[in-house]
């Protein structure tokens, strides 16, 4: 191949990773950042996403009312777990864990009773293209420009609205904001439902690429997790961004070199690496850098 395809090539598996990354992450960010809530059972949120997207799609609904009705009822399905189950164990990190970690073997069991073992596939629109010899999809170009364009919408919901606002004022200090009037029981239930809402259109999405089928959270709740871990929780956006830069060129690079088992045990090895040099994640350490600049600039 020309130098041109090769860096064509990698580029287009490190957009990849970062897209997969980024939709397997992006829900639980949100929920780990203003609760301090590990859910557990939010790869069977992105599951619900794919089986309502497989339902719509062959009950005649366009794919693209499909994926926002998904995200709807996967939201809708958050809201009433951390209504009756989940703010039982706020607090408890290690319960909460436990207790969603429950929750996901129920979902997964009892989609295989409803459902059987697979359901029928959402076919991948688009096409594709080819540089050099290779064939590339258009949809997973289309993916990459998703999830920007969630990332931008989660930002404007966090930084230019009031449920923003008061988010920020629960993640900072929840005592702080009940003082100050923000009744905090309502931000952690619409909270919980807009992670899972993303973590439903995520699986729309995803469905159109993947076999769907009871299991399939259980390929995307790891990845979601070291992501949220190794990107902290002291500024959500900026933690999950730098962390699926990161973690997405490790597991692309060794992808490409090697093969998917390759990548995914070297994405484990930079996790674990970059948590032993930063604890508390790349935000914190990014807020941590900013605090001693600030400091010694006076």
């Amino acid at each position: 191949m020309h130098l041109l395809e090769i860096v064509f090539s990698w580029f287009y598996q490190y957009i990849d990773s970062i897209t997969v990354l980024s939709l397997a992450a992006v829900g639980l960010v949100v929920i780990f950042g203003v609760m301090g809530v590990i859910n557990m059972a939010h790869g069977e949120m992105i599951m619900v996403g794919a089986y309502v997207t497989s339902i719509c799609y062959y009950k005649g609904v366009p794919v693209a009312v499909a994926i926002p009705l998904a995200g709807l009822v996967a939201a809708a399905f958050g809201v009433v777990l951390e209504r009756f189950i989940i703010r039982r164990f706020y607090g408890q990190l290690l319960s909460s864990m436990v207790v969603t970690w429950g929750i996901s073997i129920a979902m997964s069991q009892a989609a295989l009773l409803a459902f059987g073992p697979q359901m029928r596939s959402v076919p991948t629109p688009f096409g594709s293209f080819s540089v050099g010899g290779l064939s590339y999809s258009y949809y997973r170009v289309f993916l990459f420009a998703m999830v920007l364009l969630m990332l931008g919408a989660l930002w404007l919901i966090l930084m230019r609205t009031r449920f923003g606002l008061h988010s920020r004022a629960t993640m900072e200090s929840p005592q702080m904001a009940r003082a100050l009037g923000v009744y905090t029981p309502r931000i952690y239930s619409l909270t919980f439902g807009l992670g899972t809402g993303l973590a439903g259109i995520a699986g729309g999405l995803l469905a159109q690429t993947s076999a769907i089928g009871p299991f399939l959270g259980q390929a995307y709740t790891p990845q979601a997790f070291i992501t949220v871990v190794v990107g902290g929780s002291a500024d959500i956006l900026v933690g999950l961004v730098a962390s699926v830069l990161s973690l997405g060129a490790v597991k692309s690079i060794f992808t490409n070199q090697f093969n998917i088992l390759f990548g995914q045990v070297a994405l484990l090895l930079a996790a674990f690496f970059i948590i032993r040099l930063m604890p508390s994640g790349i935000s914190n350490w990014i807020e941590q850098r900013r605090v001693s600049v600030r400091a010694t600039s006076r």
